[in-house]
């Protein structure tokens, strides 16, 4: 949470990507490269080839139709706003009413716009450098779904 009228500084994304770190050393975390997309590149940086084995000790059960069982590690939405750098901002109303602003895109932003073709692509590695130069070099700004939205829909036609 955000009070209202907060922009972010110099330092903010540094601090989201030390937060980042800490939130990827634990073991369940792998199953964010394994989803693939956006997930797996903010994760591919810090991880590099240390991603942990699984399942780990999160690990949830659950039984299919014909009793089997099976083993697996999840991630909450908790989880994968804070990946995607989410900040949840008061727009004025006392807290009421929120902004949902971040420095990258949902998984399901990502997947819905021409990125989400189940591979890494030359233009979604494009598109993430330019970002994270622009986010690096401060004139980035934090953006709605809205925003991401347009800013990734210039790609639909081209990635597919």
């Amino acid at each position: 949470y955000r009070a209202f009228g907060w922009k972010p500084d110099k330092y903010e994304y540094m601090d989201y990507e030390a937060r980042r770190t800490r939130l990827l050393r634990m073991p369940h975390i792998r199953v964010a490269v394994a989803q693939g997309g956006i997930l797996w590149r903010l994760c591919k940086q810090e991880l590099a080839t240390v991603i942990p084995s699984g399942p780990s000790t999160d690990v949830h059960f659950f039984a299919d139709a014909s009793s089997r069982k099976f083993l697996f590690d999840s991630l909450s939405e908790q989880e994968i706003e804070f990946l995607c750098g989410v900040y949840h901002v008061d727009t004025g109303g006392g807290g009421k009413q929120m902004a949902t602003l971040s420095w990258w895109p949902t998984p399901k932003l990502w997947e819905a716009s021409g990125f989400g073709l189940g591979y890494w692509t030359h233009s979604a590695e494009k598109l993430f450098q330019n970002r994270l130069k622009a986010i690096r070099e401060r004139r980035a700004e934090l953006f709605s779904a809205k925003k991401w939205k347009g800013e990734l829909s210039f790609y639909k036609n081209i990635t597919k």
